[in-house]
């Protein structure tokens, strides 16, 4: 019995400590120390990595390469013969495509080559060796003209990549909701729990005072054995009711422990607040005034947008590809490397080029297909996003609608129990002076009882009911 009062006794003693949590200090906790939620906060972060590594094909991209060869094998030149080429070559370049489609390339390369031979000419054949340096600075540049024209599918892909990083933290969004539409849930049944273990105490301190009362007049002479045994059977039930009230409060203590992620060996933290006062769904919403829909209906108008543009994405892919080319290089040669790389950058010797390339993928029935397909997807995603709005507002007006039903049956019950806590204190006071029968009082007290908690258990459905807000967002067109 005293492990089962334990959650009890802290609760029903928090108000008086002054460190129990209110909802909003019990959700902060929840927040802080539910691995769920953490585990949706690093998902959220990865959405946005996500998006944000899309653009690596823009970055800059740096090369350098080095390369010694050495090749012996002889090569006959008229009256040349190259018996070894010794070739030494560095090479650095910087390239970067631009969200407008273009193509930058900077070059920069340098070469010593060295031929070692005989000329076959002389008798005997004399020996050569010959060095030369070359180098040059080059920058190439290239444009969609068509395919991506300007940049047009690196803005698809932009833009598509964050409807996917706004649908998955939305997705995030709900889950973390739902989630602490779970804890508002414990938390208000925590409370129901408190008021309900106080109610089924109470009872049982009546029906067992009652009882007392029966049993004197029954030695006395004045009642009769039926009147004991239906102030026995109150005091059996009232006795019954608490138990399983106090099981529910150990099951309630259990949900708060999983909740806040707390061992058996840390003290649970009281909860303070009452099941009275209403809140407006439209504030437990996300957003401002507005039309409301909810998170998974959001979604699928999120969807919506994303396949609109995979379908536009399509069909700029399969536009024939007209590319702009050009290239200029200046150039360099010297007895030296080093000569070489110090006149590179001279613009008398330059080789320039221009050019415009055509791509075109012929098989139109392949082409068509693809289209036709992401233009059904992106239909019927719109299609799922109308019916998913429609189905929204239903939902927001039905929640609106139970709220509205749940305050006329909360009023309707306070009256109720008000009467029936009177009049089972009047049946009480005329069966002290020996005015009232026995089952009278006890259907008194059963009726009181119930009324009581049937009122505060409509209390605790629609704080519970209010939570579902949370699941709704102010959507704009």
């Amino acid at each position: 019995m005293k492990s089962h009062l334990a959650l009890s006794l802290v609760l029903l003693v928090a108000p008086v400590m002054g460190t129990a949590m209110t909802l909003e200090e019990y959700l902060a906790q929840v927040r802080a120390k539910h691995r769920g939620l953490q585990s949706l906060d690093a998902s959220r972060d990865a959405a946005t990595n996500r998006r944000e590594a899309g653009d690596i094909g823009l970055s800059p991209v740096l090369t350098f390469k080095a390369t010694s060869l050495d090749d012996k094998k002889p090569q006959n030149l008229g009256a040349f013969v190259v018996d070894r080429n010794e070739v030494m070559d560095y090479s650095l370049g910087l390239g970067k495509t631009f969200t407008t489609g273009t193509t930058a390339q900077v070059t920069a390369n340098t070469n010593e080559t060295k031929l070692t031979g005989r000329n076959l000419g002389t008798t005997p054949p004399q020996g050569i060796s010959q060095t030369l340096g070359t180098g040059s600075l080059g920058l190439s540049l290239s444009q969609s003209l068509w395919k991506g024209g300007f940049g047009s599918n690196v803005r698809l892909r932009q833009e598509r990549e964050l409807q996917i990083e706004r649908t998955e933290k939305q997705s995030y969004d709900l889950q973390a909701q739902q989630i602490l539409i779970q804890a508002e849930s414990a938390y208000w049944d925590a409370l129901f729990q408190r008021d309900e273990l106080k109610l089924r105490q109470d009872s049982l301190e009546r029906a067992r005072r009652i009882e007392s009362w029966v049993r004197r007049r029954v030695s006395n002479g004045i009642g009769d054995d039926a009147d004991s045994f239906t102030a026995q059977g109150l005091v059996a039930g009232r006795e019954l009711q608490l138990l399983i009230a106090q099981d529910d409060m150990v099951a309630v203590e259990r949900r708060l422990r999983d909740i806040l992620e707390l061992p058996d060996s840390e003290p649970l933290p009281p909860l303070s607040g009452t099941l009275t006062g209403q809140r407006r769904l439209d504030q437990m919403s996300q957003g401002r005034e507005g039309r409301k829909i909810r998170l998974d209906s959001y979604l699928a108008v999120l969807e919506a947008k994303t396949k609109a543009i995979v379908a536009d994405e399509i069909e700029d892919s399969y536009k024939p590809d007209l590319v702009l080319e050009g290239a200029y290089r200046t150039n360099s040669a010297e007895p030296t490397m080093s000569e070489a790389s110090t006149k590179m950058a001279e613009n008398d010797k330059p080789t320039q080029s221009i050019g415009l390339k055509l791509v075109w993928l012929l098989d139109g029935d392949v082409k068509n297909a693809a289209r036709r397909t992401a233009k059904s997807e992106a239909l019927a995603s719109a299609l799922k996003k109308e019916r998913q709005l429609l189905e929204s507002d239903s939902a927001w007006a039905e929640l609106n609608r139970r709220h509205g039903e749940l305050t006329k049956k909360i009023q309707a019950a306070k009256i109720a129990s008000d009467v029936q806590t009177k009049k089972a204190s009047a049946q009480r006071d005329k069966l002290n002076k020996g005015r009232a029968i026995t089952s009278d009082v006890i259907t008194a007290e059963q009726d009181a009882a119930e009324a009581l908690s049937t009122f505060i258990r409509l209390q605790a459905e629609q704080r519970k009911l209010e939570a579902q807000g949370r699941l709704f967002v102010t959507f704009e067109e």
